[in-house]
């Protein structure tokens, strides 16, 4: 693996036509994926200390990027429940089969709103919330797209986002590479996840690139297991 470049390769998951078996099958592995690595937990911390931080708001909307089977949103808004913090939440993915599979396996308990939308598509409208929230979503954009994202999305009214991403390494590649085989995953998901560890960013490409969308106030935190949280206020 050369870790110096991005590679720029599609996911099996990017086609946003799949269905099926394949689909559930791997979108049942990242939630697992999700809980045993810690990353709901993480965000969910990030997300609580924000809120009480900023606890003159009485119902926060928060709006996930990429929600893919709505595990993410389900974990924060019981986590949320518990901190007796108000949320309601907007879950958004390209593939209307991955949203009828969150759907489905999301309490009607949740307070979600689901929608189809492509959010790599250059007329992609990010609804109003408060806070924006995207995990291991972000790596689809190129540096460009990312920086005019960014860029759009400071002028919105959204307050704060939090990004939880893989970062590139050699280490986690090799990790992976041998222990895949042993995890109780699908094959795409083994599959796609050699390859979104060479599609990540590294910490110092993400920082110039939230540099140059002139975000000032923003915080890269390496996490356990080759994670970053990435945080940036938009004070209005």
């Amino acid at each position: 693996m050369n870790s110096s470049r991005r590679l720029l390769q599609q996911e099996q998951l990017d086609d946003l036509s799949l269905s099926g078996q394949r689909l559930t099958e791997t979108l049942s592995s990242l939630k697992l994926i999700n809980r045993w690595f810690g990353n709901h937990r993480y965000l969910a911390k990030t997300l609580i200390w924000y809120c009480k931080k900023n606890s003159q708001a009485t119902n926060w909307h928060i709006v996930d990027l990429g929600c893919g089977g709505g595990d993410c949103i389900q974990h924060l808004s019981k986590s949320l429940e518990r901190h007796n913090i108000k949320a309601t939440f907007t879950g958004i993915d390209g593939n209307k089969e991955s949203i009828s599979f969150a759907q489905s396996n999301t309490s009607v308990n949740t307070p979600v709103n689901f929608m189809v939308a492509n959010i790599l598509a250059k007329d992609f409208l990010l609804p109003e919330c408060d806070i924006l929230i995207s995990s291991h979503f972000i790596y689809h954009f190129d540096d460009q797209q990312l920086i005019n994202f960014l860029k759009k999305t400071s002028s919105t009214k959204i307050k704060h986002i939090i990004f939880s991403e893989l970062y590139r390494s050699k280490t986690s590649y090799f990790l992976f590479k041998t222990i895949r085989f042993l995890l109780p995953i699908s094959q795409m998901a083994k599959s796609d996840g050699l390859i979104a560890i060479k599609r990540a960013f590294s910490i110092k490409e993400l920082k110039s690139i939230i540099e140059n969308s002139k975000a000032t106030r923003f915080k890269i935190e390496k996490k356990p297991f080759f994670r970053m949280l990435v945080t940036i206020d938009f004070y209005k």
